[in-house]
């Protein structure tokens, strides 16, 4: 990538004064990740371009080594740019579930949710690949960490993708009994977790990306009397089996999106905003209002709007 190469050539010339060896490059979806070693130390260095976040430097390896601390040392001191160290967990858990949902503030699409499992090893495999929040992604850079996802930990995931037709039942059967689109999130949570649950070896914990304050998927999960150590917390994507999860999910959403857009011939913007509802109504000229179901969730005031009411 043209936007790293300067601070590539930057940071070799710095590992050479320092006797860093670079052992191995290996291209990431959106950089690379330098692989080094110093007297019998080894260390991680992703050097990576992000649209929302610019340029970022990941130090990874264990702790309290004199390798990571001259890389620390060295990016520290480079101008411009951020420096960061592989989120540390906040929990102690061995083996463990995170679970990420997207699509929730769109207009257009599903509402998707999927879970992954990790353990320690796995977790540095997912660092080492550059995964992180998807929010911090470029749909293309997703497309290529999912995948690899996919491949390299099978039967390490689940998940629910409501399209929008079933969507808009099963919200307009909960509004009837005075829930909200939180309640079908959180059974959609549950679901998803459920039959990753039923296994005989359960993890020692699950960790949800928080929606709602209400503890609605704890409850959820009480009355089912299934015993699980259930965590709900806000920004927990710098998890990384979260963060593995919110991938997943993004790439499933921006999946069914394409699809759409091919079936209708129609560009179905993101979000909730007033070009979205331009071609909602762009979709009611050319198919109707009947199937308008089809394609949004028909609960968000963008109906009214697209609707002219």
């Amino acid at each position: 990538m043209k936007e790293i190469e300067p601070i590539v050539a930057d940071i070799l010339g710095k590992l050479a004064q320092c006797g860093i060896q670079v052992y191995e490059q290996v291209p990431l979806p959106y950089g690379l990740q330098l692989r080094l070693i110093f007297e019998d130390e080894k260390a991680v260095l992703n050097i990576y371009h992000s649209a929302k976040k610019g340029i970022s430097l990941v130090i990874g390896g264990k702790t309290g080594t004199r390798i990571r601390s001259m890389l620390q040392e060295m990016v520290g001191g480079h101008v411009a740019q951020q420096a960061l160290q592989t989120p540390e967990s906040k929990h102690s858990w061995e083996d463990w579930i995170g679970s990420d949902e997207s699509g929730k503030g769109d207009y257009f699409g599903p509402l998707v949710v999927c879970s992954f499992r990790a353990n320690r090893e796995v977790e540095k495999e997912l660092w080492a690949m550059g995964v992180m929040d998807s929010k911090l992604l470029q749909d293309w850079q997703i497309k290529e960490l999912a995948q690899r996802i996919y491949k390299e930990f099978p039967g390490c995931m689940n998940g629910i993708v409501l399209v929008p037709k079933t969507y808009n039942r099963i919200i307009k059967d909960m509004k009837k009994q005075g829930r909200n689109l939180n309640d079908l999130l959180a059974w959609q949570h549950f679901k998803v977790l459920e039959e990753m649950l039923s296994v005989e070896n359960a993890p020692d914990g699950v960790l949800v990306d928080q929606f709602t304050t209400r503890k609605t998927l704890s409850r959820l999960f009480r009355a089912k009397e299934i015993d699980v150590n259930l965590v709900e917390r806000p920004r927990s994507e710098n998890d990384a089996a979260v963060a593995a999860a919110s991938i997943l999910a993004r790439f499933q959403y921006i999946s069914a999106m394409a699809e759409m857009s091919r079936k209708f011939k129609i560009g179905f913007p993101l979000g909730a905003s007033a070009k979205v509802d331009r071609v909602g109504r762009e979709f009611v000229q050319k198919y109707g209002v009947e199937r308008l179901s089809e394609v949004a969730k028909l609960h968000f005031k963008n109906t009214s709007r697209v609707l002219g009411e």
